[in-house]
């Protein structure tokens, strides 16, 4: 929880299932708890420090023997938002381990290379990387032997925990808050979107200021921070402009004005996809990950089939404003309406803890000798 992202959006969802439940975070910020609305019930088991929250990223190779360590208040459930530890995490004693997995930990099992490329230096260094996703692998396996009851987004992610966990998944689908994204009945502004959290290499956003260095008639806003901020900044061309992070309703004024939101990133589900699409703003996706589910082409869209600047720009060029009906795309991302998805998080969560119980029952029934 150290910003509100994706992610953190999600989480608020869950939190909003389940309104007497604390709220734990490996690391998060009091600010973030507060924007999620569940400050009253978080806390963070790493402190909140400036430094660590800004490099906590350098903490990977310990984390999991630090989460490891942590122990939880005494529950029944412990119902964990999961993209990399979080499901490690634990109360003491017996408890139903139910996990939403946005996807099993990337640098180790999806992006290696990618991440590699990006942090791996020189001979010595990639060899070190190498050995530190291996070593990720075979404790993520160990770890995710341990929860009773996988939940994901989506098919994308569900065979992805089935390869790796070589366990099932119930697909459960994403929140969208369809009341706080809507359309704000006016015309579109005259600029391109991109909103995310600033993160090299999986949001690749460095491919949109290419794709718009070779259309300087077209303007593009980046709303989001994060790490690679600074860096993006120095090469972006001068029709990009960045906003840093926003509040929610300069944010959906943002996607409601937009002309189309692109997605050059291969998310597992993609949250703002949608949260566009509530808004009746089309986009413009690579075709990959979660955006096959979600962007339909012609309907809500288009799909672009690399994630180079050169074929965002023919996307781009041949966008047409008039192509897209935005009650049409309301009415496509209401099935990700965030009522409905709460809805089935509790279903899941209840079902997993009866399963639980019967089989507690089993086996108390077969330990149970007649004495004559």
């Amino acid at each position: 929880m150290e910003t509100y992202g994706g992610a953190e959006r999600v989480t608020e969802q869950m939190a909003r299932a389940f309104p007497d439940a604390p709220v734990v975070a490996i690391l998060g910020r009091e600010a973030v708890a507060e924007r999620m609305g569940v400050g009253e019930r978080f806390r963070s088991l790493l402190p909140e420090r400036p430094t660590l929250l800004r490099h906590y990223r350098l903490l990977t190779p310990a984390l999991p023997a630090l989460v490891d360590r942590r122990r939880l208040p005494h529950a029944d459930v412990v119902l964990s938002s999961s993209y990399a530890f979080a499901h490690r995490l634990r109360p003491p004693g017996g408890a139903v381990r139910v996990c939403y997995c946005h996807s099993p930990l990337r640098f180790a099992w999806t992006m290696t290379d990618r991440y590699q490329e990006e942090w791996g230096g020189g001979p010595a260094s990639r060899r070190a990387f190498e050995l530190l996703a291996a070593a990720m692998r075979t404790s993520d396996r160990a770890a995710a032997a341990d929860i009773d009851r996988w939940l994901t987004h989506s098919p994308n992610v569900a065979d992805q925990i089935e390869r790796f966990y070589d366990r099932e998944a119930t697909v459960i689908g994403a929140p969208v808050d369809c009341d706080r994204f809507q359309p704000a009945g006016a015309p579109p502004g005259d600029y391109f979107l991109f909103c995310g959290r600033l993160v090299e290499p999986y949001k690749r956003a460095r491919v949109l200021l290419e794709a718009f260095r070779e259309l300087p008639g077209e303007r593009l806003v980046v709303a989001g921070d994060g790490p690679a901020l600074e860096d993006l900044r120095v090469v972006a061309p001068p029709n990009v402009e960045f906003t840093g992070q926003l509040d929610d309703d300069a944010l959906v004024a943002l996607m409601q004005g937009c002309r189309a939101t692109l997605f050059p990133s291969r998310d597992d589900f993609g949250l703002v996809p949608v949260e566009v699409m509530a808004c009746g703003r089309p986009v413009i996706a690579f075709a990959g990950g979660g955006a096959r589910h979600t962007v339909v082409p012609g309907l809500s869209g288009l799909l672009v089939r690399a994630q180079t600047a050169d074929a965002f720009r023919r996307a781009i060029e041949r966008f047409r404003d008039d192509a897209f009906d935005s009650a049409l795309i309301r009415a496509h991302a209401l099935r990700w309406d965030a009522p409905v998805f709460r809805e089935r998080l509790v279903a899941a969560v209840e079902a997993a803890r009866l399963a639980q119980e019967a089989s507690s029952a089993t086996a108390a029934d077969r330990g149970t000798r007649l004495v004559p």
